[in-house]
């Protein structure tokens, strides 16, 4: 691990935990607001100007800008006062484009052997799970429209966690690879039944909230790191 990586590992795991008591004591104060969305500004910063030997690390660094775009609208429009108008729809295209970015920077040496096929089953497992458990709530264009979407997420996570098997990246690379993108995988699940299970819905719940906070930012800052690894693919690959 570079001194780049510890940097970043120490600045915002704490500042996750920071994240995780103001939502509890503050829950969707303006002040947590823009806090959570200067930290993804940051972290994109961050992406952007860092030196990058690689270009999967360009293509990595792209989905961030696409995620500052998507938290702009999910996120920062929730702090104007007196707003009618609904831009979620702007955000799960900010968040599509960031994913099928990573999708693009993970397909390398592409296949599909008895390992990728496991990892497709337990997370078409998942994948039925949510649909069955929201779609009695999701209806019209917005069911089309979040099915698409999850598709998208869903074979990002499977080929995040099949760069372990493919070998194009190196073992500690694909292994940060799989764990950012199933933390992602996790996040989305806890806003998926936020915003439409009226169980969640319709008032704050605390642990949610949490379950998704501390997978959003770890998750993401994962993705950072592995922009700013050096050794980013196999020796095997980069001859």
């Amino acid at each position: 691990m570079n001194n780049t990586q510890r940097i970043l590992l120490v600045i915002y795991i704490p500042i996750t935990v920071l994240i995780l008591i103001l939502d509890n004591i503050y829950p969707k104060e303006d002040i947590v607001l823009y806090l959570k969305y200067t930290i993804m500004i940051t972290l994109f910063l961050s992406a952007i100007t860092m030196q990058k030997k690689f270009r999967e690390q360009k293509i990595m660094a792209l989905s961030l800008f696409f995620l500052v775009v998507a938290d702009f609208f999910l996120v920062f429009v929730n702090t104007i006062d007196n707003l009618k108008l609904n831009f979620s729809e702007f955000g799960v295209t900010g968040f599509l484009f960031a994913y099928i970015c990573l999708i693009i920077a993970y397909q390398k040496n592409f296949k599909v052997g008895k390992e990728e096929i496991i990892i497709a089953i337990l997370i078409g497992i998942v994948f039925l799970y949510v649909v069955i458990s929201l779609q009695p709530y999701v209806k019209g264009l917005m069911l089309i429209g979040t099915l698409i979407f999850w598709s998208v997420l869903c074979y990002m996570t499977w080929t995040s966690i099949c760069t372990i098997f493919r070998r194009y990246f190196n073992l500690k690379s694909a292994w940060l690879i799989a764990i950012s993108s199933s933390l992602m995988f996790i996040c989305d699940i806890g806003v998926a039944f936020s915003r439409f299970h009226p169980l969640y819905s319709k008032i704050y719940v605390p642990w949610l909230s949490n379950v998704i906070w501390a997978t959003y930012i770890p998750g993401w800052t994962l993705l950072v790191v592995i922009i700013s690894e050096k050794n980013l693919i196999s020796m095997t690959n980069a001859q």
